[in-house]
């Protein structure tokens, strides 16, 4: 007869366990496999055991519970008796309670500015630490509650968490929606404009004097017609706000004028640095010929002082 194995590993189990977990002790080579008995044990506690039977084998199986009265390092025993010969197999298993924490939030949808109170607890025993994280904390904020239990010298968590949702009105700042484009005619642009809130705003922006819509996203090409001053409003069930955006299209006549007004403003401000360079050359040039003048006189004083 060959000798019954535990298919539970002897060392602690894995984080991804847990329990109640399934124990599982098989064997096979026995004959007649149906005439078999199974004691499986954990300490001196015979676990409820369901046996499957084979043409020249067995599995027993059975579930150990992670109850108060269970937790520590316990013996399991597998003991398989055919006839009058009986083999045994056993591990050591490490028996341990550890639920999830509870993570609560006094409300799950608040407004901006509202005051809410986070809790985090876990069972007794259990180390846990709160924590926070969010990419836009203005849209929510998601809370992270971590329970950690030390088990024969390795570390296990758990965690739970949980979504604040943040409210607010729309907003529609400089940000968002650039309030003043110019562009030349005929070249390709990417108009963005768009408005924040939560819930997310709807956004409509209207020509004053047609009611066109502003033609937001790519423009291949911009065209002389887009142009004009548009009136943007975002709103939502949380509020209205409004925002004047203007779009100016260059035409090549108005390509011809920029040109030439930038060309008569370099020739004004090059002008301008000459006439500071001449005069600053000749300042520096008079300054130079009063010293020299004064270091003549100087001398001549000098001499005429000293006797014959």
């Amino acid at each position: 007869m060959s000798r019954p194995l535990c298919s539970r590993s002897p060392s602690l189990p894995s984080p991804a366990d847990d329990f109640p977990t399934k124990v599982v002790c098989s064997m096979d080579g026995l004959f007649p496999a149906s005439e078999a008995r199974v004691h499986l044990a954990l300490g001196d506690h015979r676990l409820n055991t369901t046996v499957t039977y084979n043409e020249d084998s067995l599995s027993a199986t059975a579930w150990v519970e992670g109850t108060a009265e269970n937790k520590g390092d316990h013996l399991l025993v597998c003991a398989i008796m055919l006839g009058n010969q009986s083999q045994e197999s056993w591990r050591n298993l490490i028996v341990y309670s550890f639920p999830a924490p509870n993570l609560t939030l006094s409300e799950q949808e608040v407004s901006e500015g509202t005051q809410v109170e986070v809790a985090c607890e876990a069972s007794v025993g259990l180390r846990v630490r709160l924590s926070n994280f969010s990419h836009h904390f203005i849209d929510g904020r998601h809370f992270s509650c971590s329970a950690a239990l030390e088990v024969a010298g390795q570390v296990l968590y758990k965690n739970q968490t949980k979504e604040l949702r943040v409210l607010y009105g729309p907003r529609l700042d400089e940000s968002d929606c650039l309030g003043n484009w110019t562009w030349p005619e005929e070249t390709n642009q990417n108009l963005s404009c768009q408005a924040r809130g939560n819930p997310l705003p709807w956004l409509t922006c209207l020509r004053e004097t047609d009611r066109a819509p502003l033609p937001i996203g790519d423009l291949r090409p911009v065209k002389k017609q887009y142009e004009g001053t548009y009136l943007c409003k975002a709103e939502s069930p949380r509020g209205t706000v409004t925002r004047k955006v203007f779009l100016t299209v260059l035409s090549e006549s108005g390509k011809n004028v920029l040109i030439i007004v930038l060309l008569t403003a370099g020739a004004i401000l090059g002008a301008v640095v000459l006439a500071i360079y001449l005069y600053n050359r000749q300042r520096k040039i008079k300054i130079y010929k009063l010293l020299k003048a004064q270091e003549a006189a100087a001398m001549k004083l000098k001499t005429q002082a000293t006797p014959p």
